[in-house]
């Protein structure tokens, strides 16, 4: 029986063609050369884009973001961030010294609540990481920025799945302070690992460049205001090297048709899915009208019986997966849980949420095999 991947990362002939092409030239594995370039070139076309820095993880994004705030945050050392999101979109801004503050997600999409945000913000509240949760927008990120900007707080975009997703008209990634974006190969285009961060707050530009740059401010040196470069704060080695980079270009260049196959499973896979008694399950659909990168399909059990769904699954094959433990249920995450915390639904739909199978090398036959074993199972 054929094995249906969760995630089956895309290897376009264009991609092994460019990076055969690099490694030849015997050129610098490492620096940045005219993958780089261009790269920052297109997007900054398309998605209008204006600072990149391009990394080697989206976490390496996260955490720039994390030590540049830091620097700027005075007394302030709360950050308000979902519970339901992955491990580094927190860690990132604990290793920088900041408390964390979860805020709850809603019932309909699994996005954070703004109301609950509002809630937990006060006067240490440094940033706000709002978490595009399956390349989806919320629907009030006009609301949040302007309420971000009104109470001094920074905000970060956790775009590590919405590549390619837009808000209204514009792509996400341009209404934070930062945007943290990932190329890892569980995500629509890659490069085995990868980041990007994107800088829209003109204050930080410089500071974030030196923090990418190792804490070292060899960006003035490149632009002549300085002779030598030294250590001027602390940083680390985030950048995305050249090699990856040769990886990466093609996929950015041809974007637009890997995503239109993406397109063309996914609405297959809902039209399937919703003939099914959805009274077993709720699929976690796009709802809004605005351009979508289709990077994930989500279903929510009405049942706690995701292990055994999983498992009867696995059995055929088909590989879904749970989606996140939620930070304040972890083991290091739940120090940072107040005894006032309001995380309703959180906790009540976490351990139901399923990740469906879904890359580009899926075809019609897998989507009917996953979508008929999921009707005996429910059938049973």
């Amino acid at each position: 029986m054929r094995k249906i991947l969760f995630n089956n990362p895309i290897y376009l002939k264009a991609s092994i063609e460019n990076t055969k092409k690099f490694i030849y030239q015997k050129k610098s594995l490492y620096g940045s050369g005219n993958n780089l370039k261009t790269i920052k070139i297109i997007l900054k076309k398309n998605l209008k884009f204006k600072n990149i820095l391009l990394t080697n993880s989206c976490t390496s994004a996260l955490e720039i973001s994390a030590l540049a705030i830091k620097h700027y945050s005075n007394l302030k050392n709360e950050i308000i961030i979902p519970s339901y999101s992955y491990i580094t979109s927190g860690s990132s801004f604990v290793r920088a010294g900041f408390k964390l503050r979860y805020c709850d997600i809603e019932k309909d999409n699994l996005m954070p609540s703004f109301n609950s945000i509002k809630k937990l913000c006060n006067k240490k509240t440094a940033a706000i990481v709002i978490t595009h949760y399956q390349g989806f927008s919320v629907n009030y990120l006009n609301k949040l920025k302007l309420f971000c900007k009104k109470n001094n707080i920074y905000l970060v975009e956790d775009a590590a799945q919405a590549f390619g997703s837009y808000f209204k008209n514009i792509p996400l990634g341009n209404f934070g302070d930062f945007a943290c974006f990932s190329f890892h190969e569980t995500k629509n285009i890659h490069c085995g690992a990868g980041g990007m961060l994107v800088v829209n707050n003109k204050k930080m530009i410089t500071l974030s460049k030196y923090i990418f740059d190792k804490g070292s401010d060899r960006e003035d040196v490149i632009n002549k205001k300085s002779k030598y470069y030294s250590w001027v704060t602390i940083g680390s080695s985030f950048l995305m090297t050249e090699l990856s980079a040769s990886f990466l270009l093609p996929q950015i260049i041809h974007y637009e048709k890997i995503v239109r196959v993406r397109k063309k499973i996914y609405l297959e896979y809902l039209r399937r899915l919703t003939k099914l008694n959805n009274n077993n399950f709720q699929i976690i659909n796009n709802k809004s009208n605005f351009k979508y990168n289709y990077h994930a399909l989500v279903i929510v059990l009405k049942k706690n019986i995701r292990n055994k769904f999983l498992l009867f699954l696995k059995k055929f094959n088909i590989h879904a997966f749970i989606g996140y433990m939620p930070l304040h249920k972890s083991k290091r995450g739940k120090i940072f849980l107040l005894k006032s915390s309001q995380l309703k639904n959180t906790n009540l739909f976490s351990n139901k949420i399923i990740r469906l199978p879904l890359n580009n090398y899926m075809n019609k036959n897998d989507l009917k095999v996953i979508n008929d074993k999921i009707k005996i199972f429910f059938n049973r």
